[in-house]
């Protein structure tokens, strides 16, 4: 037989026999790979440099130049991984990424735990020179899961509506995760406001189980079926020339800007949520009561969106959802709120509507892969997402810096128990509110003058993408046949 393509294809279950439907069991497999992934990434994210900060007691200046530095070797490493990833050549009938998944996840869960050592009776030089080690590392690892576990959802299904469920799944992970870890966090981290060091590394071992299995599920429950057309065996893969086509892939930029502007703004706003709490409104175990009430937000999201994706469009629902949390914010700047009740209200009703790029955003980027197959007839999932990833990462290791940086440009004092002058505490307030209006703002902006793909557009894209595998497809049995006779 020919080699199928689309919903058909051959791929991941072994010896060439049909790979079951498209299912439930997919999306959530991608679910619990996402989850997977946030469990030590996003845990990392929210509570390493505090804990850096809190606990090592390590100049936040100092605590931003390592992550900058990091961060941008972390996203320099994405197209390497990428090109790797896209250069291996599966067996017939067995799957792709999955396997890199399989096989990274455990060192990656490994060096999530050691980065939560407490050395803070260590030489101030190295107590640094351990958190680059083992922050180099971890995200080397992380990366050899995380681009092909990105790749997955494009092979996953040819079905526009299947691509959109997957990146609302793919969004419940990370939201699951996110709402736990915020409710549960603060209220096991600290007593009297106080960090506890072997919590930290308690939590970040339990964290870092759960994702390695989440992410042993995912391989086993979600299978890949779109494939590309095979590459003849002595034709190298130049993945430089293939990054040259990237940037001329106008939806692909849109993506990139867009996110990496959203992130740089969430992120800042996650790395100072602790000194909100904790000095702003006085009681860092308020972070729990938001981790709550976002909860039942996040859910509401989670059934709204697909169906206002639906009638508005990915894109356009996307600039609408970002704008709005945006005005709210900037109004928030300028007028302060003392009462946290009241902020948290406020900031879960923005959620709602921000909450459209976190969940839209790889439904976004799987079209923008399409398309570059659209322009050139060539699929590099691996490489794209990888691109992607680059930015991403670069957005991280800004935004991850850069709170570390505010902290120490404002005077925050890191001496245990040190008490905040007043200049200090209205400072991380402008911060926050600030970094949340500008950086969803902008990306708002961005998405609806940069990025081509509208509702229409996109539909006549992945039909005539539809039409040209369908092409290929009878070309390829008429191939056997003749052969046959």
């Amino acid at each position: 037989m020919a080699q199928q393509t689309g919903a058909e294809a051959t791929v991941g279950s072994g010896g060439g026999a049909r790979v079951r439907p498209f299912s439930m069991l997919d999306k959530l497999g991608y679910t619990l790979g996402d989850l997977g992934c946030c469990c030590t990434e996003q845990f990392r994210s929210m509570y390493l440099s505090t804990f850096y900060i809190l606990v090592l007691q390590i100049n936040p200046v100092h605590v931003g130049i390592l992550l900058l530095i990091t961060k941008i070797w972390d996203a320099i490493n994405d197209p390497l991984v990428g090109a790797l990833v896209d250069m291996h050549r599966a067996k017939p009938g067995k799957a792709k990424f999955t396997p890199w998944i399989r096989l990274f996840s455990f060192p990656m869960a490994v060096l999530c735990v050691l980065g939560f050592i407490n050395a803070s009776d260590w030489d101030y030089a190295i107590r640094i020179g351990y958190c680059f080690i083992t922050y180099v590392l971890y995200e080397f690892l992380y990366t050899c899961v995380n681009v092909p576990f990105g790749s997955l959802s494009a092979v996953m299904t040819e079905d526009p509506k299947h691509r959109t469920a997957l990146s609302r799944y793919r969004s419940l992970g990370g939201t699951i995760f996110m709402t736990v870890l915020v409710m549960v966090g603060p209220l096991f981290l600290y007593v009297d406001n106080n960090p506890v060091p072997g919590r930290f590394l308690m939590l970040a071992s339990i964290c870092a189980l759960l994702g390695f299995l989440f992410l042993q599920i995912t391989c086993v429950w979600c299978k890949e079926r779109v494939i590309a057309p095979p590459r003849p065996k002595d034709e190298k893969f130049n993945w430089l020339e293939v990054i040259k086509k990237i940037g001329r892939n106008r939806p692909l930029i849109g993506v990139i800007v867009f996110s990496l502007l959203g992130i740089v703004g969430a992120s800042v706003v996650n790395g100072l949520n602790v000194y909100l709490f904790r000095d702003y409104f006085g009681n860092v175990k308020l972070q729990s009561a938001m981790g709550g009430i976002s909860t039942l937000f996040s859910l509401a999201a989670f059934f709204l969106i697909q169906p206002l994706a639906n009638h508005f469009g990915k894109k356009e629902w996307c600039v609408i959802g970002a704008g709005v949390a945006a005005a709210v914010m900037a109004v928030l700047f300028f007028f302060p709120l003392h009462d946290p009740m009241v902020f948290i209200g406020i900031y879960c009703g923005c959620y709602l509507f921000a909450s459209a790029m976190q969940v839209l955003i790889w439904a976004l980027l799987n079209d923008a892969i399409d398309y570059h197959e659209y322009m050139t007839g060539e699929r590099s999932e691996g490489v794209m997402y990888s691109a992607y990833s680059f930015f991403r990462k670069l957005a991280n290791a800004v935004s991850g810096s850069l709170s570390a940086f505010i902290l120490g440009f404002i005077g925050y004092n890191v001496t245990a128990g040190a008490v905040q002058t007043q200049q200090v505490i209205d400072s991380i307030w402008s911060a926050w509110t600030g970094s949340y209006a500008i950086g969803y703002g902008l990306a708002a902006i961005v998405l609806a003058l940069v990025y081509p793909l509208t509702k229409s557009k996109t539909e006549e894209m992945l039909a005539e993408l539809k039409r040209r595998r369908a092409e290929r497809a009878a070309q390829g049995e008429a191939v056997v046949q003749d052969v046959e006779e």
